[in-house]
């Protein structure tokens, strides 16, 4: 049976009746359109088509049409404004089409603008108001979208961090100035990296109440015990958002975990009580407010203001561990340092310590780091704005990781890119507790382990780990070889 190789796209011919030629070879033309609106959104160039839009089929709810590129190539869910059936369709598919419903093969309906004379008679030009599709609800959770519909004007989504190794060397040799001195535009801000849950928090005006989400986007009901610090806060600048995490010192990571998903229908007054109790938050960024200089403030701009609007400093609360080093594992004490406010209430909102270090210098602050039982360091670049949605050069993580060999006892297949494909190891521990471990190999790789795994049970695989888990299982597992010939023929 003969296979067909799909055509690259530069190699189909130009279809001039596109807007931006997303399938093929684009005209010159096009080429100037694309340029044009590979840095617009959605919202902003086609506001008839942005209204049709229900909800992204990738990463988070938080995804909107004000903030993906009309030229995306990525799925989304979107409502005919004409026929009012839903279909799924790649963002610049659709828009390079001009919007032109698959089912009733109609365009999205325009509304032109409106000329108005204002109070002082002067001509006006009001943009047409176009009734956004209902947006995309999940059958558990609630988007925090959709309790606060306002925000979708907004990029709420979190920067996310690139690994240190990628700059370091970069970043060491120009940081080296004459006579080994440093200036201090090359100095870093390094934090350590709290093991929690990343929670971003705002303030909705119209119901007066802190809003609580995670970096998917979906609202956390656990906080209550929060709120009465925190709100003073958002009453005094309804703008401000902040950027952290979620922790709690007396829990390890599975039961802060359980505190933080749960919702409020399923927790019982025990478990209400208990996340009241047990959860603080430790902010380290912000992410918006009017007291910022502008909207691309630079981190040590907002660093300074989140020290003044959350003075207590959480470093004593969150270095409260003991480390096994023959376990490679932290246990948190039960009982650390606890701030108190002034009106006798335990303190249960901190900031997170940024210090200044050379970048030379780094590896010493992560031993330092991990020796006190964090996962590791988190580094900024002080000049750097805030990246909503990006894995951004200005905030850095740096971990130590673990190497372990763990018997292979089977294996789990692909699913969805990796169908057909191995999706991860099946290990056994020492105690007999069994974890899957994905490989991080290419998609083609995976299919050659996939045909061949049966060479693979019950050989050794190196596991690289965070750290292992209260029940002794390699956290956050990544395969990395199975141990064989010295050639390597078995390595992945």
């Amino acid at each position: 049976m003969l296979r067909c190789r799909r055509p690259l796209l530069s190699t189909l011919p130009a279809d001039v009746s596109k807007l931006f030629g997303a399938r093929g070879r684009r005209t010159l033309q096009q080429k100037r359109v694309y340029d044009q609106l590979k840095n617009t959104t959605i919202q902003d160039a086609f506001p008839h088509i942005a209204a049709c839009w229900v909800g992204p089929c990738w990463g988070s709810v938080m995804q909107t049409p004000c903030n993906v590129s009309p030229v995306c190539m990525k799925m989304a869910v979107w409502r005919c404004s004409s026929c009012l059936q839903e279909f799924e369709m790649v963002v610049g598919h659709f828009v390079d089409e001009g919007g032109v419903c698959p089912h009733c093969h109609n365009p999205q309906k325009r509304l032109d603008n409106v000329t108005l004379r204002n109070a002082q008679g002067e001509l006006v030009i009001k943009k047409p108001q176009y009734i956004k599709a209902p947006r995309m609800i999940h059958s558990n959770y609630r988007s925090v979208l959709f309790t606060n519909p306002h925000w979708e004007s907004l990029n709420i989504q979190p920067m996310l961090a690139q690994r240190w190794e990628l700059v370091v060397d970069e970043l060491t040799k120009s940081s080296n100035g004459e006579n080994g001195t440093t200036p201090d535009k090359h100095l870093l801000l390094a934090s350590p990296k709290i093991d929690g849950i990343r929670c971003m928090i705002g303030y909705n005006q119209k119901l007066q109440e802190v809003q609580f989400f995670s970096r998917g986007g979906i609202v956390l009901e656990c906080c209550h015990g929060l709120v009465p610090q925190l709100l003073p806060l958002f009453k005094e600048d309804p703008t401000l958002m902040l950027d952290g995490e979620l922790f709690a010192p007396e829990c390890n990571f599975e039961q802060l975990n359980g505190l933080v998903r749960r919702l409020n229908k399923k927790s019982s007054p025990k478990v209400m009580e208990a996340q009241a109790r047990l959860l603080e938050y430790f902010a380290f960024d912000i992410m918006y407010s009017a007291q910022l200089s502008s909207p691309s403030a630079p981190f040590d701009e907002r660093y300074q203001l989140l020290k003044k609007l959350i003075p207590v400093c959480g470093a004593k609360r969150i270095s409260n561990y003991i480390h096994d080093d023959a376990k490679k594992k932290v246990i948190r004490a039960k009982h650390g340092s606890v701030a108190t406010a002034a009106n006798g209430q335990a303190v249960k909102v901190y900031h997170v310590p940024a210090a200044q270090v050379h970048p030379s210098d780094m590896k010493d602050v992560l031993d330092e780091a991990c020796s006190q039982g964090f996962e590791g360091v988190m580094i900024r670049l002080p000049k750097f704005p805030y990246e909503h949605g990006k894995r951004s050069f200005g905030l850095l993580k740096y971990k130590q990781m673990h190497d372990a060999e763990f018997k292979i006892v089977g294996f789990v297949p692909g699913e969805g890119k990796f169908k057909g494909a191995l999706g991860a190891f099946i290990c056994e521990t020492k105690d007999g507790k069994l974890f899957n471990t994905p490989p991080k190999v290419p998609y083609k790789r995976r299919i050659e382990l996939w045909a061949h795994r049966k060479e693979f049970l019950s050989k050794y695989l190196t596991v690289q780990y965070q750290e292992l888990s209260s029940q002794n299982v390699p956290r956050f597992p990544i395969a990395k070889a199975v141990r064989g010939s010295e050639d390597r023929q078995d390595w992945l």
